[in-house]
């Protein structure tokens, strides 16, 4: 929960990465100014603190890139990207160490080419495809570990959105193969019961101070996705298929009179009795009902959406994950 300025539309971005007052930006600035909230990624933060080393500069040639001819960084923008396989083995996740170092090698050269082209002043088509690669490696890169089916589906609608391209398809085919590994590896049994929760009560506990755990105090994006995390590791397969996020969103009043949030999140099993949310803020010993929680938040049931866990940031304007949603985890 987060008591910030009315008009905050996400929260985790803001929060992450506060932006400096605003100042005429070049188009490419802009994009990885967008990309760097959106994602809270640590390349994308690297080479925006280079551009501000710089002053903002920008060392451009004589003549256009156009009658001076493509310089190597564009050419190698053209080149197919670094190939993300997993391992052969059936039994090993395709997201594994060695796939998501080879990713991090990408995300690093595709924002050293960004970096190299704004120096030079290129803002041409090989540009545009360098800015989506970026945008689906940060993607992917920040739900890592993937451990939701229902995000890794979201993850694929959001990846369709980009032009067709290398990057496009060898995402598209990781996260196909990361929704067969959960399928096979971690299959559904069916809801989980209430009493099943409630026994799991003490592995979730260490999760709770993760952020403020008292009514009023801000952190619910994070203590909520740490209690997320901690289901996923003592129970794999209730987080693939029953665990999600409940949002609280504003409709123009604040939510909680005496607190006035302008969101609150927390994590939800979907059981066989209906849907459980667990939240230290309003219960310390056990999940309550959905609709307790939407009382104790003081919020119109209409303005409450469940979204898939693995993001952890705010729904979109359609109450979906949107790349916005795509924050990365810093907690521990």
């Amino acid at each position: 929960m987060r008591r910030s300025a009315p008009d905050e539309t996400h929260a985790q971005g803001s929060a992450r990465a506060p932006r400096r007052a605003p100042a005429p930006q070049s188009t490419s600035e802009s994009s990885l100014l967008a990309l760097h909230g959106s994602a809270g990624n640590a390349a994308v933060t690297a080479v925006i603190q280079r551009m501000e080393a710089q002053g903002g500069g920008k060392r451009r040639r004589t003549g256009s890139p156009e009658e001076q001819g493509p310089a190597k960084h564009v050419r190698e923008a053209g080149s197919s990207s670094e190939e993300l396989s997993s391992s052969e083995e059936e039994t090993s996740e395709p997201l594994s160490g060695e796939v998501v170092a080879a990713m991090d090698r990408q995300q690093a050269k595709t924002v050293e080419l960004l970096e190299d082209m704004d120096n030079d002043g290129y803002f041409g088509p090989r540009r545009d495809m360098l800015e989506d690669r970026l945008a689906i490696i940060s993607l992917v890169r920040n739900l890592l570990p993937l451990r939701s089916v229902r995000t890794a589906h979201e993850a694929v609608r959001l990846v369709n959105t980009k032009p067709d391209s290398p990057a496009r398809k060898s995402y598209l085919k990781l996260l196909q193969d990361q929704l067969d590994y959960l399928e096979d590896d971690f299959p559904s049994d069916g809801p989980p019961t209430a009493q099943t929760l409630q026994g799991m009560w003490s592995e979730l506990v260490p999760a709770f101070g993760t952020a403020g755990a008292q009514v009023g105090e801000d952190g619910c994006e994070d203590r909520a996705h740490a209690i997320c995390r901690a289901i996923a590791a003592h129970h794999p397969a209730m987080a693939a298929h029953h665990l999600a996020k409940q949002w609280a969103t504003s409709s123009g009043t604040r939510l909680h009179a005496d607190h006035q949030w302008n969101h609150h999140v927390a994590a939800s099993v979907t059981t066989a009795s209906g849907v459980l949310v667990i939240d230290p803020v309003f219960s310390r010993t056990g999940p309550i009902p959905l609709n307790q929680w939407i009382a104790h938040v003081q919020v119109d049931p209409a303005h409450v959406h469940e979204v898939a866990w693995g993001f952890l940031g705010r729904p979109g304007a359609d109450h979906r994950p949107d790349a916005h949603s795509a924050v990365e985890y810093v907690g521990s």
